[in-house]
């Protein structure tokens, strides 16, 4: 669900649908304190590109197995998929670089777009697990220098 859906559901909503914990990864669940400290990394096998909107589009390989791949090479089916982020969402991904805290992107959100503070934290975790579920990002404990290392 795009960002922007999230924040048009509002706080209560949000609180909700996301729990009152912080981010789950994998079968582990963090705390909101130690969320909000974390360091948002894109994976680098996702591409993207960045639209004449400004829109952010991601480009993310797709490996089939099994049936699926004797099928993909029979019709030539495509390769990647194509997933274009609204404005929110974009502004959150190019902030997913490992520069930025969790807590700086939702301070950057609660400015940019003004919302309350709990609205936005809520909604950017609940964004956050997604990429995180589908393999679009991980995280990292402290600050990424920028060549990545």
């Amino acid at each position: 669900m795009p960002l922007a859906k999230w924040l048009r559901l509002g706080a209560k909503n949000a609180e909700r649908r996301a729990g009152k914990r912080g981010l789950r990864i994998g079968k582990q669940t963090l705390g909101r304190e130690q969320t909000l400290r974390l360091y948002p990394l894109r994976n680098p096998a996702v591409r993207y590109e960045t639209m004449s909107n400004g829109c952010v589009l991601l480009i993310v390989p797709v490996r089939p197995r099994g049936l699926m791949r004797l099928l993909t090479r029979l019709f030539k089916l495509p390769r990647e998929h194509r997933i274009e982020l609204d404005e929110t969402g974009s502004t959150v991904w190019n902030l997913c670089n490992g520069q930025h805290s969790v807590e700086a992107i939702v301070q950057r959100l609660v400015r940019q777009y003004k919302l309350e503070r709990r609205e936005a934290e809520y909604a950017l975790f609940a964004f956050l697990n997604t990429l995180t579920r589908r393999g679009f990002i991980a995280y990292a404990p402290k600050r990424v220098n920028s060549s990545g290392v």
